[in-house]
């Protein structure tokens, strides 16, 4: 849709508008004829029909063939293994096309055939397998209350057992064991028996499950290791107890599945904590909106809600929506996005973002984006799909967990024979069960991802997103940190200065307008091409061409070459825009007085952008940029932690010189994307605008884009800064080195305390009760270890 810069049309009768529906006396018109009643209104259809909104997810999305697709919200999984499980069964249900599960985010996404399936059945399918499950439209089950019910009532029968079996092992150390009293100690005993069923059925059941699951996957994992052992523990304690021979130990195997579970409670209160930064910005979007009508205003549900509808914003309230300010003016709070404590003042015709919040200001937000398609939205999906992306690092504690599994199998073994040959079978039982408790890779597979998901969520709390944990892994070691110059260490907008162009012009098609080629008249023709463009300084051009009111077109065609320039078809004109070099590679000859003026430009710090056509440059339009403040600071905090800095710019040379002495590091200038490529191929980061120099920020170890306002899922980024400051670079960098040393801690720990454990545990020297206790205290460290990343500063801190 193409805008004009019409005036007003003058009427006396009400006129409806297009867009929002509200009548107005004073309407303003697209080049369509479209009525609007206000700027904001106009500016809003005009995004709409360039880039429509995407619609608001429903519980099932119908797909050409007549598939659909769902997202269950899962409980019940104790491991990786229940996953895939879950995943192999649905896979194998007729009508299911497609089936994903997460541990982590215990959903599982499907896409199946609504002529021989639908939601219900599947559903139903999943609470087979002794798992959980809820539709979108259901409330999902409570895991964490269940569970903590359950460990409540099993805390109480374990602590039963325990008293009753430290009275008879009491009873047998300390002498008083008569003929008289036996037929007590066998009512005890069976009462043990009793108090351990529930046990077994509550807590020892899950974990069973989870372990015939990763048999069934052909990859014993930790559940496989504890219900080999507690289950055989039980059996061997109900044989003897039949038989009146051997010892019993219901009270072993009740504690070692209570202390499991208290470490499987111990990590869904950790899950729970990492994912809460993802939570508390969903949680903030209100859910209930008022729209603005010609009647009276009324309340509806955010759901419902199309982009163009007008919504009523009160002082102290949310905004419901992503849109553009129609009427009002005031401070708005954006630190749910961008970390930043400071308001902003808002006016007619800026755009809002859903979740911040109106300070002191009364407004009226025409919508253009809803639910998912909201900043906050393609946040939150960042963070989700974070999560999902696993680390190097991860997968390496991944594949030492997979190995110690099999490991722990063949050393429980060897240990179990051994003592068996020398001591007995129940010695040898019990030797081996310590060893397959204290060889649990529990604290291996909880230290890594535990301590980058918090990081993780730390970093979004300080308007950083970060669309994998494996970019913290990478961040955190690299040597040498390069800039974009326009955008990232300069402010926007830029703001044009001059416009200097021929006298004349006689090859533009418009014969009347080659008579006298004024700046406006090349302005027009550049604005024009322009305003297709995303680049800073193509936005700039485009502003001082509205604040002229000079009126623009759209171009026949357009083509933007990052680093370089754009081409465009205007007026039957194949119309050239960019640097001087582009304009040679497009074989543009450039006048002497052109090239005298742009170098006049160039020496008093102004960037120049060339524009020509017909095989010749017409004009240039200087734009002026100023340096953030914060820029000195950031480079003397990075370098102090050792860090090699420099700049990448398409700059010509003689600028970067004058932009290297003011930054006083290394600039390299005149360079195509290509070429700011080959800076970037060991250990270094990136940090642009995350439009025009994509190709370089996925080139680099890990590149980090400012947002600066456009979609967050675009850029080619591994970290969003959605804060206007450059200083939260330093802080990033200290926080992925923490995170890593802390990983680092973590795993180092899981190592030393499995080969001094194991060690003990095949020489007989610990108890199975106690090798499940150092089992928990193990994960209890590396979690503890891990929560203090919720004490790293944020940085308004």
């Amino acid at each position: 849709m193409i805008l004009t810069a019409s005036a007003p049309v003058k009427s006396k009768t009400l006129v409806t508008c297009s867009l929002c529906e509200l009548t107005t006396y004073h309407p303003l018109t697209n080049k369509q004829g479209d009525v609007f009643c206000c700027p904001s209104c106009r500016e809003v259809a005009a995004l709409l029909a360039e880039a429509p909104a995407l619609p608001i997810k429903q519980e099932q999305a119908k797909g050409a063939e007549g598939s659909a697709e769902i997202i269950l919200t899962l409980g019940g999984m104790w491991c990786s293994s229940c996953a895939w499980l879950v995943s192999e069964q649905l896979r194998r249900t007729p009508g299911v096309v497609s089936a994903e599960v997460s541990f982590i985010q215990k959903q599982a996404n499907l896409t199946y055939d609504a002529s021989l399936l639908d939601a219900r059945k599947i559903k139903k399918r999943v609470r087979s397998l002794g798992y959980q499950a809820a539709l979108p439209n259901e409330k999902p089950f409570d895991e964490e209350e269940s569970f903590y019910t359950r460990l409540l009532i099993g805390g109480v029968m374990v602590l039963h057992d325990m008293i009753v079996g430290a009275g008879i092992y009491g009873r047998e150390l300390l002498g008083w064991a008569t003929p008289e009293t036996a037929w007590l100690v066998h009512f005890f005993q069976l009462m043990m028996l009793v108090t351990s069923l529930p046990v077994l059925i509550l807590l020892g059941l899950p974990i069973l499950r989870a372990g015939l699951a990763s048999l069934l996957r052909l990859q014993p994992n930790i559940h496989t290791l504890i219900a080999i052992g507690t289950f055989s523990a039980f059996a061997l304690s109900v044989r003897n107890f039949i038989s009146g021979s051997g010892g019993l130990y219901f009270d072993t195997a009740t504690m070692l599945i209570f202390l499991v579970s208290i470490g499987h409670w111990l990590e869904m209160q950790a899950h729970k904590s990492s994912s809460k930064a993802v939570a508390r910005l969903l949680e903030q979007i209100p859910d209930k909106a008022i729209i603005v009508t010609g009647k009276r205003d009324r309340s509806v549900p955010v759901s419902e809600l199309k982009p163009g509808q007008r919504v009523r914003v009160r002082p102290g309230e949310r905004f419901p929506v992503d849109g553009l300010i129609a009427i009002g003016e005031g401070d708005v709070d954006e630190s749910l996005l961008t970390g930043e404590p400071r308001p902003v003042t808002h006016r007619e015709g800026q755009a809002v973002k859903a979740g911040t919040i109106s300070l002191d200001g009364s407004f009226e937000v025409i919508t253009t984006a809803v639910g998912d398609s909201t900043a906050a939205g393609q946040i939150g999906r960042l963070l989700h799909e974070a999560l999902w992306n696993r680390s190097p690092i991860e997968r390496l504690a991944d594949k030492l967990s997979a190995w110690m599994t099999p490991i722990a199998l063949a050393l429980a073994t060897i240990a179990f024979l051994i003592w068996n040959y020398f001591s007995g079978f129940e010695t040898g039982l019990l030797v081996a069960l310590s060893v397959l408790l204290i060889a649990c890779p529990c604290a291996l597979g909880l230290a890594t991802p535990l301590t980058l998901w918090l990081a993780l969520g730390r970093a979004a709390e300080s308007g950083v997103i970060l669309r994998s944990t494996a970019a913290l892994e990478r961040l955190a070691s690299v040597k040498k940190v390069f800039f974009d110059k326009t955008g990232t260490l300069t402010k926007l907008p830029m703001q044009v200065l001059d416009i200097f162009t021929l006298e004349s012009d006689s090859s533009l098609s418009n014969k009347k307008e080659s008579s006298s080629f004024t700046p406006d008249k090349f302005l027009r023709i550049v604005a024009s091409v322009e305003n297709a463009s995303e680049h800073p300084m193509a936005k700039a051009i485009v502003d001082c061409a509205r604040a002229k009111k000079i009126k623009l077109s759209k171009p026949a065609e357009f083509k933007a070459l990052p680093g370089m320039g754009v081409i465009a078809k205007f007026d039957n004109n194949k119309v050239v825009i960019g640097s001087a070099r582009f304009m040679s590679a497009q074989g543009l000859t450039l006048p002497v007085r052109l090239k005298k003026q742009a170098e006049a430009w160039k020496d008093s710090g102004q960037v120049v952008v060339y524009a020509g056509w017909g095989g010749k440059v017409f004009g240039l339009i200087g734009l002026g940029e100023t340096i953030r403040s914060e820029v000195n600071e950031v480079m003397t905090q990075l370098q102090s932690r050792g860090l090699t800095l420099g700049v990448l710019t398409g700059d010509e040379k003689q600028a970067g010189a004058r932009w290297q002495k003011i930054l006083g590091i290394p600039v390299h200038a005149s360079l195509s994307p290509d070429e700011k490529m080959s800076y970037l191929l060991d250990d270094a980061a990136m940090i642009g605008d995350g439009i025009n120099d994509g190709p370089a920020l996925a080139a680099a170890t890990v590149g980090l884009a400012m947002n600066h306002g456009t979609d967050v899922a675009r850029t080619a980024s591994d970290i969003v800064l959605m804060r206007e400051d450059l200083s939260v670079i330093p802080w990033l960098v200290d926080l992925s080195r923490e995170t890593m040393k802390r990983v680092h801690q973590n795993l180092g720990w899981a190592f030393i305390y499995n080969l001094i454990g194991i060690g003990l545990a095949m020489a007989g020297l610990m108890q199975p009760v106690f090798a499940a206790l150092a089992m928990v205290l193990s994960s209890v460290f590396v979690t503890a270890n891990a929560m203090k990343m919720n004490k790293f500063p944020l940085l308004k801190e």
